[in-house]
């Protein structure tokens, strides 16, 4: 079955906002101008919704801005030991086209936590920074590499692996988890880097990690900035981890990326929040129809999401794990403490 007909587009906004501003209706006439003007506004509305301030109802309420849940999606991510000269694994090609390096490996040996990592070649000694995942068997690096094809491939991962570009908080419960086998979920709590370098201070051998803290990276304002997570102890083989994060979406693109996040329950609001941009922007109408029209919709939105998406729940009573099950890391997570989720998140 297809998708609902119903679901607001990139065309669509385009059309309506186009229209609003008085614009002709065919979009191969607007202007260089208009067509900047309309883009803005697209990106302008599309984070007023995506991110709203908090609504009169709730702000009566004493409550915060609303968190939709169709933004906390469900991730795996894949955490691994270092890559080492001893595995044997070769770039078996190494292509460049600027600005970057094509590598592919003579075995699966990559993963997406592997971006921004440095990739050393064995009899070089060269190193280059990992810019990208393609796939198992092929990364792309920043600088011309092609003299390394042939050499065996070091990584080391600094005990630190890269989460996703659109990574913006942990959600759910706040923790990471990895299947111990076919019925049990082992969780990784959640905890501050500062307590696992207190835990680094003797020796550390590698293992099954039950702690994890996220720190950002620094950046030079060349591209945006991402989230790396540090476990602990490190991880002594490869583990898939799932988790749920609050995800921080890319601007509408028509034909590659023209849907928008909230699906038709949400399309009204926002076509609504996209006019109240171009209403204030271009028009500065002091009337502001559509700012209350946006505003009345989000209120509706937000009860929508909260009775469709994830409401309050009580999730029992958490046990001290003193059956040696639940392990050293859940007796240290909300010990013995009823758990409440509202809005996707769990509070003790």
């Amino acid at each position: 079955m297809a998708q609902s007909t119903l679901l607001i587009s990139f065309t669509e906004l385009e059309t309506e906002i186009g229209r609003f501003l008085g614009y002709p209706r065919s979009t191969a006439s607007w202007s260089a101008n208009q067509v900047l003007d309309f883009a803005a506004i697209l990106k302008q509305g599309m984070r007023q919704f995506y991110f709203p301030q908090p609504t009169a109802v709730q702000v009566a309420q004493g409550q915060k801005a609303h968190r939709w849940s169709f933004l906390r999606p469900q991730a795996q991510l894949t955490i691994w030991d270092d890559v080492v000269a001893a595995d044997a694994i070769t770039a078996s090609t190494a292509t460049y086209a600027s600005p970057v390096t094509t590598i592919t490996a003579s075995d699966d040996v990559f993963y997406p936590s592997m971006e921004e990592k440095t990739i050393v070649f064995g009899t070089s000694g060269n190193s280059f920074v990992i810019d990208s995942y393609v796939s198992a068997t092929v990364v792309k690096v920043t600088g011309d590499a092609s003299a390394e094809d042939g050499n065996v491939i070091t990584i080391d991962s600094g005990d630190t692996f890269t989460l996703p570009w659109d990574f913006g908080a942990l959600s759910g419960d706040g923790s990471f988890a990895y299947h111990r086998d076919s019925a049990r979920v082992q969780p990784i709590a959640l905890t501050s880097d500062a307590n696992i370098r207190q835990l680094r201070m003797g020796s550390v051998s590698s293992g099954t990690p039950y702690l994890a803290a996220i720190t950002p990276l620094s950046t030079d304002g060349s591209q945006g900035q991402r989230h790396v997570v540090q476990f602990h102890p490190p991880p002594s083989d490869v583990f898939v981890l799932t988790y749920r994060y609050h995800i921080l979406p890319n601007a509408l693109v028509d034909t590659t990326a023209e849907y928008p996040y909230g699906s038709v329950a949400h399309s009204q609001t926002i076509l609504a929040s996209c006019l109240a941009v171009a209403e204030v922007r271009e028009k500065d109408d002091a009337t502001a129809t559509h700012q209350a029209r946006f505003a009345n919709l989000l209120q509706g939105s937000i009860d929508h999401d909260r009775q469709y998406g994830e409401s309050a729940i009580q999730l029992g009573y958490n046990a001290d794990g003193s059956d040696g099950d639940a392990g050293e890391s859940q007796r240290n997570y909300h010990q013995g403490m009823p758990l409440t989720m509202f809005d996707g998140e769990v509070w003790g």
